[in-house]
């Protein structure tokens, strides 16, 4: 049904445009003669965007000024399409607005848009969709303008309420290919944000569709690694959420991608130095695996091999568990054997390290690297000062080639996120007496010096109470327990008892002993899951492997671990590239994959109280609201109150 007055109105409702008191423009039938158009869809289909354009401007020189402001919008976005920025800006400006239609109005305002968010004014782009107030009622029912306004919450780092404009754009997508790709987008958005505001920020019951996307991602990431728990958890979020739009394309598309790409190995070969200097920790790690292996009993034979401690014979070891039909390898475990597979060239089977090299390696060679590397503690514990809001720091080390390793990876990291470290004090790796090194870096030494001199102006004894540097806000500690238990009452001794102090996991042994552990009081470390769960899943499974191997549980926990995360994350690798799979929750931590094929571990953190370790609270981003109620008044998306 006709409804008189619509074209009228639609102005008013849309834009409140500069020149809208101007006389009205009639709508504008394009003169171009149809060869024109040929000849530039021609110049299209060939890529060249640029020539397309050019023949509009140079048709328009010559047309009436409604014909040639029409060509000339035309060949803005030609130039729009190719991203010819340098050139769209000029051309923009130099268009006669009042000489356009309603419908091409919005089309040039648009343009102005996309030319704002390319040169990274999202400010201005957001502003002039402001007048915008019910998309539903232009010519592309808002596509546009969703899209837009989800480019620019993008690039603001504003993940919700971009995710909030795609889905909106989504229920406007008929075409299987676009759907399927925008609800990837969703899905990356989304993905940026942590568990907690995931679970903090549905705000709508079910089935509200944003809420059901979290909800979505959110029982992704908690059951990864548990194929069978996952789908349980799928089916009941069904029930939740019926014809929910993920249903349609995306969930299809990962359901598929998931069974291909987590299709565990039929033989697995593990290459460990069963005997030599490394025998022990070779052996805790089998352990671990087997323990897992055991649980799921899956179809899968394990075969280990003995790489012994010479790193020469390793690429014989791995070829021999190629010949004998493995299509998976697990280890090896030592540096140097990691560099002989490194520097192979070709490896006809993935290798998942069970370790870190530091050099550089060959992104195209299927070496995967998972170790427990201290840098990746040193890199958070700088990530935690920084973030309690202690931007400078002293440092206590130890003084050998691992100290200074580790501390490198502390300091740059502590650099990089804007913090200081003020002075470093290094300290023999196997002394029982720190004063020399808490002097040095506390400034106390200086502070003596500075007594005995005035006594000696003075010529009598003056009572003296030292003073430390008042501009340090925190401690970096890097010691093992026996260090760790001395150097912390040492600090407090030295007038330091009041500055929190931070440490890496090797200041526990992984077994609590508060007798021992009671100096340590106060002091803050990060650790693996395995070791500071005290009733969880990880417990249960500390526990069972304490029952079997109760001596070498104690010693080589975390090394019980990382074979228990080989086994599972194994089938799960390729997953860690893929948008709400970016991390699998491990006993040795939240596990990421970088460019380079290296496994890197998010810890948690604790504090010692009367001698045993608690639990501190994660941390997280925080977020950004804006635009969360930027809604109109029947909830759509909009800068005003709807009309």
């Amino acid at each position: 049904m006709f409804l008189p007055g619509l074209y009228v109105l639609l102005p008013v409702l849309l834009l409140g445009l500069a020149g809208c008191g101007s006389a009205p423009v009639a709508p504008v039938e394009s003169s171009a003669p149809p060869t024109l158009d040929s000849r530039i869809q021609a110049s299209v289909d060939q890529g060249d965007l640029l020539g397309a354009a050019q023949q509009y401007l140079e048709a328009a020189r010559g047309a009436a000024p409604a014909q040639r402001a029409a060509l000339r919008l035309k060949a803005a976005e030609l130039l729009e399409k190719g991203e010819y920025w340098d050139r769209l800006k000029p051309l923009l400006a130099s268009i006669d607005t009042r000489a356009l239609d309603d419908t091409r109005r919005i089309r040039h305002l648009l343009l102005n848009v996309r030319l704002d968010l390319a040169e990274g004014h999202t400010d201005a782009a957001l502003q002039k969709l402001q007048p915008i107030r019910n998309p539903e009622l232009l010519p592309d029912h808002g596509y546009r303008y969703y899209q837009l306004r989800a480019m620019a919450y993008a690039m603001r780092g504003n993940a919700l309420e971009a995710a909030r404009q795609l889905i909106w754009l989504d229920g406007l997508i008929d075409d299987p290919e676009q759907k399927l790709e925008n609800q990837y987008r969703i899905w990356e958005q989304l993905s940026t944000l942590t568990d907690e505001a995931l679970d903090k920020l549905r705000f709508g019951p079910p089935p509200d569709p944003l809420s059901g996307w979290m909800e979505l991602l959110l029982l992704t990431r908690q059951t990864h690694g548990d194929q069978r728990r996952w789908m349980e958890q799928l089916a009941a979020w069904r029930q939740r959420y019926p014809a929910h739009p993920a249903e349609s394309a995306l969930l299809p598309d990962l359901l598929g991608q998931v069974r291909k790409l987590t299709t565990r190995p039929r033989h697995i070969a593990v290459l460990l130095p069963f005997s030599g200097r490394a025998a022990e920790s070779a052996a805790a790690i089998r352990d671990g695996m087997l323990a897992a292996w055991y649980e799921e009993r899956p179809d899968t034979t394990l075969r280990f091999y003995d790489t012994g401690g010479d790193a020469m014979l390793l690429w014989s070891v791995y070829q021999q568990a190629v010949d004998d039909g493995a299509d998976f390898v697990i280890g090896p475990l030592l540096k140097d054997a990691i560099g002989q597979l490194a520097q192979s060239g070709m490896l006809p089977v993935p290798v998942m390290a069970l370790n870190q090299i530091g050099a550089e390696t060959d992104s195209s060679l299927p070496l995967y690297q998972f170790g427990l590397a201290p840098e990746d503690e040193a890199r958070q514990a700088a990530q935690r000062i920084y973030t309690d809001g202690h931007p400078y720091v002293v440092a206590l080390v130890p003084d050998n080639p691992w100290g200074e390793r580790v501390f490198t990876a502390f300091a740059s990291a502590f650099s990089d996120l804007g913090g200081e470290v003020l002075e470093t004090g290094r300290y023999p790796p196997h002394t029982a007496d720190f004063k020399q090194a808490i002097e040095q870096t506390l400034n106390l030494d200086d502070s003596k010096r500075r007594h005995r001199a005035l006594q000696r102006l003075l010529g009598e004894k003056l009572h003296f109470e030292p003073r430390r540097r008042q501009d340090v806000e925190a401690v970096f500690m890097l010691a093992f327990p026996r260090q760790a238990r001395q150097l912390r009452p040492q600090l407090r001794f030295h007038h330091a008892g009041d500055l929190p102090v931070y440490s890496t996991s090797h200041v526990f042994s992984a077994t609590s002993d508060p007798r021992l552990d009671r100096d340590m009081d106060g002091l803050m470390f990060c650790d693996i899951p395995w070791v500071l769960d005290r009733d969880g899943r990880w417990a249960q499974k500390r526990d069972m492997l304490a029952a079997i191997w109760p001596e070498r549980s104690k010693r080589f926990q975390r090394l019980f671990a990382l074979g228990y995360d080989a086994w599972q994350i194994a089938p799960w690798l390729d997953t860690l590239n893929m948008p709400g799979f970016a991390s699998f929750p491990g006993a040795t931590g939240n596990l990421t994959l970088d460019e380079h094929k290296r496994l890197h571990r998010a810890l948690e953190w604790a504090r010692f109280r009367r001698g045993v370790p608690e639990p501190l609270a994660q941390q997280t981003p925080i977020l950004s609201t804006e635009g969360q109620h930027d809604t109109t008044g029947d909830g759509k998306p909009g800068g005003a109150p709807g009309l």
